[in-house]
């Protein structure tokens, strides 16, 4: 044990002189002590001493170092699989049964010597251990990341992994950089041996098609130990059958394709139905089937991207654009333009009105007609000209330089919603070139992102919006599109974010005259384990955007089961997270009371089931024996599991560890200082009072 001060150690001596001189002057010789003797007075005068000089250490801060030894007992782990293709297999009986019943004895042996920890694990890991056998997905990697977040820290004896091998989403743990120093052991479940099954491996179609046109769907099928057989390969729609042919099985493996041509005869949201026809004794048939929805739109809509002179930024925003199914893009330079600008639900216009004069009447005709116009600023802009449109937008004093001007995400922008992931990629993303000058922007125009010169986030927009009469305008104040786009790809290994962005702007801007005061959007397909979001916008009398009104919704299934959820306030607007509904075809209805009347807008949604798990249904022990090998550990089988307690045990990785931890305590908080004092005062007081002083 040491005592340590944070002031320097020579005031312990000021302290002492202080508390020397004071002791001296209360209880030297004079009239008011001549009574006491000099042996009670020296006492009495050694008591003062101390309590002043220990009132005073504290003054210095003083600490108590001290070095503990603590033992910390080994931890073994037990992860079990926990998705739907452990019990596809003829042994599913067993799995849920028998061998619960053998797991639960062995956490039993293993808790007499160890700490045991339990959880599942499926598309993550997790702590809920009860084994239902419902996961839709398999992800080793993300159990393993789960297991070192965890225990990064803590003595792991071994890591007990219960599965059957498979697994469809994540990378192959055999290559994923396992963090967890301990011995792995894996229990294999499920059977090796190939089964006879028919199944839909994939089906690869649009999600978009338009009404008329002729879209192709192609199935890969797959088919084990069914060599001279024949079936029937079908794709249903509405309850009739558009597609059939006939599938011969001239091999013990055969992987085969079929493709599909089919006419969208109705609008909206269209679900088919794959389907091959089942033969005797398939290990399993619900793999036999699979849906798929089609978008029927009346047709695209068409956007044009005009620019004053060749830019990068003219092929980010073509790629980005593109990228969604809904829109057909155009890219044309000024000089060359010769088409009508309202055959377009979009313009973007790069750098015009340009120094050239090019483009300056397409920009007009385009305010002119009410066509939504998206102008992206830059040193070629023409600003006197700019200015002039009247957009309420100005750039004054502009001398042809441009600054480096990054960006922030403008915290309550009401008109559509981002993700989290693309709110914070602004931070990310490298500075646009802004032309230097005076920037001004009208009252009414709202930003989507505002300007960032280091950490300074200013209120000078980035990115922003306006509507002059019925037009709808919006303004990118520099140049460099591109760079976000490429950076964007750097940073998270695809354009998904930064694409999904430049939908929800397109898709604001290209949506004309839409007068409603009420309206809901939404994803109109989601698989079972996405999470169901709308967003709700609501304007009054004067179309100006307000949230006080409460919204709600039901969504109804086909047999008439509703689920009512209420809306959140989100800046000026209205968001929905519902959470996981059940798979199926829905149809919804938002409401709402403004105005003195009630509002209303319906929907449709159909949450599609994830089949990963019933593609494969041959156990892969091969990997978990390379899992468990390669992590110092043994696969076993469950006839053997009760051997796991004498293999951990014989692996001398799972022993009590024990180590010195040093410890600083606040002498201050120590109770028997504070019981001291008292007892030295009232000693020194109990000793004047009996010597006659006060």
């Amino acid at each position: 044990m040491e005592i340590l001060f944070e002031q320097p150690s020579w005031l312990l001596a000021v302290c002492a002189a202080i508390a020397a001189v004071l002791s001296f002057l209360l209880y030297r010789k004079d009239r008011l002590n001549k009574h006491i003797s000099t042996l009670i007075r020296a006492v009495l005068g050694a008591l003062r001493f101390v309590v002043l000089f220990l009132l005073m250490l504290f003054l210095l801060h003083p600490l108590i170092k001290s070095l503990q030894n603590e033992e910390e007992a080994p931890l073994v782990v037990v992860v079990s699989d926990n998705s739907e293709s452990i019990v596809l297999g003829k042994d599913s009986l067993y799995v849920k049964g028998a061998f619960q019943e053998e797991m639960t004895q062995l956490v039993a042996d293993l808790g007499k010597e160890y700490e045991v920890e339990q959880y599942s694990f499926g598309e993550l890991l997790s702590e809920d251990y009860q084994p239902t056998f419902t996961e839709k997905t398999t992800n080793f990697s993300s159990m393993m990341d789960g297991l070192y977040g965890r225990y990064s820290n803590r003595n792991i004896g071994a890591v007990i992994v219960v599965s059957d091998g498979l697994f469809n989403q994540g990378s192959n743990p055999i290559y994923t950089n396992n963090k967890i120093d301990a011995p792995w052991y894996t229990v294999a479940l499920g059977d090796t041996s190939s089964k006879r099954d028919l199944l839909i491996k994939e089906v690869a179609n649009n999600r978009l098609a338009y009404l008329g046109n002729k879209f192709p769907v192609e199935v890969v099928l797959e088919a084990k130990k069914a060599r001279g057989t024949q079936t029937t390969v079908s794709i249903e729609h509405n309850g009739s059958v558009v597609y059939s042919d006939a599938w011969s099985l001239s091999d013990d493996y055969l992987l085969d394709k079929k493709k599909a041509t089919l006419e969208a005869k109705q609008l909206g949201l269209q679900k088919y139905t794959v389907k091959v026809k089942g033969i005797d004794d398939e290990v399993t048939y619900s793999n036999n089937s699979q849906d798929i929805y089609i978008d029927v739109l009346e047709s695209r809509q068409k956007v044009l991207i005009m620019a004053s002179s060749p830019h990068p930024d003219i092929a980010a925003l073509k790629s980005s654009i593109s990228s969604n199914e809904n829109y057909e893009v155009e890219t044309t330079l000024a000089k060359n333009f010769t088409g009508n600008v309202a055959d377009y639900s979009l313009v973007v216009f790069h750098q015009i009105p340009a120094l050239t004069k090019e483009g300056s009447v397409a920009l007009d005709n385009a305010l002119k007609q009410d066509v939504p116009s998206l102008i992206v600023l830059g040193a070629a802009t023409d600003f006197n000209a700019f200015n002039n449109l009247q957009l309420g937008y100005s750039l004054n004093g502009f001398s042809g330089n441009t600054n480096p001007i990054a960006g922030v995400y403008a915290e309550g922008f009401p008109y559509f919603q981002l993700e989290e992931s693309g709110k914070s990629l602004f931070r990310e993303l490298p500075p646009l070139s802004v032309p230097f000058g005076d920037f001004q922007a009208a009252p009414g125009v709202v930003s989507l992102i505002n300007q960032r010169v280091g950490n300074i986030v200013t209120e000078v927009p980035l990115i922003s919006f306006n509507q002059v009469n019925q037009n709808k305008i919006a303004v990118i104040a520099g140049e460099g599109i591109w760079r976000w786009r490429m950076v964007s790809f750097l940073k998270q290994k695809d354009h998904s974010t930064f694409d999904a962005i430049s939908t929800r702007l397109v898709q604001y801007m290209a949506s004309r005259n839409d007068k409603r005061q009420f309206r809901i959007n939404g994803k109109r397909t989601l698989l079972e384990n996405e999470r169901i979001i709308l967003d709700g916008q609501l304007y009054n009398a004067s179309y100006e955007l307000i949230n006080d009104p409460e919204v709600t919704v039901v969504f109804s299934d086909t047999d008439d089961n509703d689920y009512s959820f209420t809306f959140g306030r989100t800046g000026g607007a209205y968001r929905l997270d519902a959470g996981l509904l059940p798979t199926g075809e829905y149809t919804w209805k938002a409401s709402t009371l403004s105005g003195g009347k009630t509002l209303t807008q319906e929907g449709a949604l159909s949450i599609q089931p994830i089949q990963l798990e019933s593609i494969a249904t041959q156990a892969d022990h091969k990997l978990l024996n390379q899992l468990a090998e390669m992590n110092g550990g043994k696969m076993v089988y469950p006839s053997d599991l009760l051997s796991l307690k004498d293999e951990i045990a014989n692996s001398g990785q799972a022993v009590t560890i024990s180590y010195e931890r040093t410890q600083l305590t606040d002498l201050i908080n120590l109770k028997w200082i504070l019981a001291l004092l008292l007892g030295l005062l009232s000693i020194e007081w109990l000793t004047r009072k009996r010597s006659g002083s006060y």
